[in-house]
């Protein structure tokens, strides 16, 4: 017969078990490698390293990094930022970073790697967080992408409240790239955050929505993403007209247009932009710590 000591002692051992049992089932997600419609699922292992590496170097790709730092995200997060981004990010290939800001002169100043530059672009802050977010795409088609086309072979734009843990690589390249969200990573499509009122451009049928995919990374070649980023803008200017506010903002018509028009030709997994909720064994990149005292604007919705 156990006795209630030893009850006391096996009880928290069996609990650390049943977390410890949980989790590698999370950290060794079961995902297909592939969609549907036949796009590669990019994770750890399911790619070659040196031989990515050695095809962009051969072909001379050179990759854009697209960063919005206006308000206080400009003090909060952007030297990180750009500091992991320069040891981190495509690793061994040129890159050029276009710096968004409603502030130039105050971008902090870093020692580039050899083959990155730095472009700083100003634009105007806006107002509303929502209008920070949504109007990005106005600036990214108007300001970015006439540049990127003359410039660069593949552009990623990014959020800047996170950091580069990793290599993120030329394995993760493609014409239309995006990024799964960790955050509903393990939710049933019936939970997914799509927009679903018929009175918004965004709106997807109930039906439709196979994954949900994350504003704050996307990317693809810049012809790609310009049809990307017009699409986005005419309907967030559409439902401006109408008064209506997709229920998340430019996320909410990036999801539309690579649900609806253009499915992207490659996906990203949680690797590429994690959050702790997931217990990964790897990631590229993950949500710098939160500063809320001293930034203003409101982050993303799901950021830890």
């Amino acid at each position: 017969m156990i006795s209630k000591q030893q009850l006391l002692w096996c009880t928290p051992l069996l609990a650390l078990s049943y977390i410890i049992y949980i989790r590698s089932l999370i950290c060794f997600p079961k995902e297909s490698s592939t969609t549907s419609w036949g796009a590669p699922i990019v994770w750890e292992g399911t790619f070659d390293r040196e031989e990515e590496n050695l095809l962009h170097r051969v072909r001379g790709t050179v990759v854009g990094l697209s960063v919005f730092a206006v308000g206080k995200y400009l003090e909060t997060y952007l030297e990180d930022f750009l500091v992991s981004a320069n040891r981190f990010f495509m690793p061994g290939l040129p890159c050029v970073v276009y710096i968004l800001t409603d502030r130039p002169s105050d971008v902090p100043k870093i020692h580039e790697r050899s083959g990155m530059s730095i472009t700083i672009l100003k634009v105007t802050k806006q107002d509303r967080w929502q209008d920070i977010s949504m109007l990005r795409m106005m600036d990214l088609r108007d300001v970015v992408l006439p540049l990127a086309h003359d410039q660069v072979d593949y552009l990623f734009c990014m959020d800047v409240d996170q950091i580069f843990t990793s290599d993120y690589g030329p394995e993760a390249l493609g014409d239309l790239v995006a990024q799964l969200h960790s955050g509903y990573y393990l939710a049933s499509k019936k939970n997914f955050p799509l927009e679903r009122n018929p009175s918004s451009v965004a709106f997807i049928p109930p039906w439709m929505g196979t994954f949900y995919y994350h504003g704050a990374v996307f990317g693809g070649t810049p012809t790609h993403l310009t049809n990307l980023t017009s699409s986005c803008l005419r309907g967030i200017l559409e439902d401006k007209k109408r008064g209506v506010e997709a229920i998340w903002h430019d996320e909410s018509h990036l999801n539309r247009y690579l649900t609806m028009e253009r499915p992207p030709s490659k996906l990203l997994s949680p690797e590429y932009c994690w959050d702790k909720r997931l217990w990964l064994r790897y990631h590229k990149m993950s949500w710098a710590p939160k500063n809320y005292a001293k930034k203003r604007e409101r982050p993303r919705h799901m950021k830890p």
